[in-house]
């Protein structure tokens, strides 16, 4: 039996830290429920911290943006 495909819109996000862990929860919303005034749809995905790191990796490349700068710590603010 083929499933049906389903399509949501993004429209919040959250992330906990778990230690070597996190949990990263999304809400969507499909294109039926977005007048009805129903709660958006919540999934819950664990990942380790290196599945977090391939994913946003991704997401950067796909979306074009630019990886957010380096911070120095203090011993390389006091060289510049």
């Amino acid at each position: 039996m083929a499933m049906e495909e389903r399509i949501s819109v993004l429209v919040g996000w959250a992330s906990r830290d778990l230690g070597p862990n996190i949990l990263l929860e999304l809400q969507t919303f499909e294109k039926e429920g977005w007048d009805s005034g129903d709660e958006p749809d919540n999934a819950r995905f664990f990942l380790t911290r290196s599945q977090a790191a391939v994913l946003a990796n991704h997401l950067l490349q796909v979306s074009g943006a630019q990886r957010p700068a380096r911070r120095s710590g203090w011993l390389g603010s006091l060289f510049k």
